[in-house]
This record gives structure tokens, C-alpha cells and sequence, in this order.
């Protein structure tokens, strides 16, 4: 089975992994939107989880499983996640185009596995209602993601979610 993901998937090595180790690094620069790259990562997922006004337990739960796992934000101790998450919660709360800059501050590799992530997030409590659709339609504009892209990580997301 091990051939079938190598072969199918290939080796995945990282291009540059200090490339990488500095984008996430507690001092990395900030993005011509003002935010650095896992702010913006933390922020696009955090609007995930409460695009609908509300945050299931479930839906905690898989935020802080992606925040342990996750190369943007696992080098940070949790006191500085305490202070990019303030930072986040007020930018969103306050500027009106936050959510916007922080797509526009992500590399471009970076979109269309955020856009993943916030779908799961979104899809963690088994459902889907309006304001989290309109979140969606929203994030994949700001993420400038093609629809093709996007129905086929909808479908392994939705699948995953289904059971």
C-alpha cells in the first residue's frame, strides 16, 4: 500500500525548509496587509470557525488540533498564540477589509490549503447553513481560488466529514 501513496503522491519534500522555518517564525516580517503570515493563517481559520456566530465544541476542538499540527502556528508557545489571537480578534472585529488582507497577505501555495482547512472546520459540526455558505463564497473570492480547485477538496472534505 506504502508504493501506491509514493507513487500516486510522490515524495514530498519541501523546497526550501528554511524558507518555511522563516515565514512562521515568532519574528517574521509583516505582509504589505500588516499582518504576518500565521496571523493571517490564524486569522482565516478563526473566521472560519465563527462565520456563524457560534463555535460548536466540535468545531474548538479541530481549531486547536490544527493549531497544535500545524507549521504555521506550532513553533509559537501559547502565550504568544494568546497575543496573535488578540491581535486577530480585533483586526476582524475592527476593519472591515481584515479578512480580505489576511487572504491577500498568504502566499500563493498557501490558499488553496487554507481554504481546506476552513472548509473542514466549517463542515466539523455536520452541518453547513447559510452563513457559513456565504463565508465560503467569500473566502474563495478573496483566495482568488478556481472552482475547480475547489470542487475537488469540497469533495474529499465533504466525504471525510460524512461519517
Amino acid at each position: 500500500m506504502s508504493e501506491f501513496f509514493a507513487a500516486t503522491l510522490g515524495a514530498r519534500q519541501p523546497e526550501n525548509a528554511l524558507a518555511w522555518s522563516t515565514l512562521f517564525a515568532p519574528d517574521a516580517a509583516r505582509t504589505a496587509e500588516g499582518w504576518t503570515i500565521a496571523e493571517a493563517f490564524a486569522a482565516i481559520l478563526f473566521a472560519a470557525a465563527t462565520c456563524d456566530g457560534e463555535v460548536a465544541a466540535v468545531e474548538q476542538e479541530e481549531l486547536l488540533a490544527l493549531v497544535h499540527r500545524s507549521r504555521a502556528l506550532k513553533a509559537y508557545t501559547p502565550a504568544q498564540l494568546a497575543q496573535i489571537n488578540g491581535k486577530i480578534v480585533a483586526r476582524l472585529r475592527d476593519e472591515p477589509t481584515a479578512l480580505r488582507d489576511a487572504c491577500a497577505a498568504l502566499q500563493e501555495d498557501m490558499r488553496l490549503p487554507i481554504f481546506a482547512h476552513a472548509l473542514d472546520l466549517i463542515l466539523a459540526d455536520g452541518e453547513l447553513n447559510t452563513d457559513e455558505a456565504d463565508f465560503l463564497n467569500t473566502l474563495i473570492l478573496n483566495l482568488k481560488l478556481n472552482r475547480e480547485d475547489v470542487s475537488k477538496i469540497a469533495d474529499v472534505i465533504v466525504l471525510k466529514n460524512s461519517y
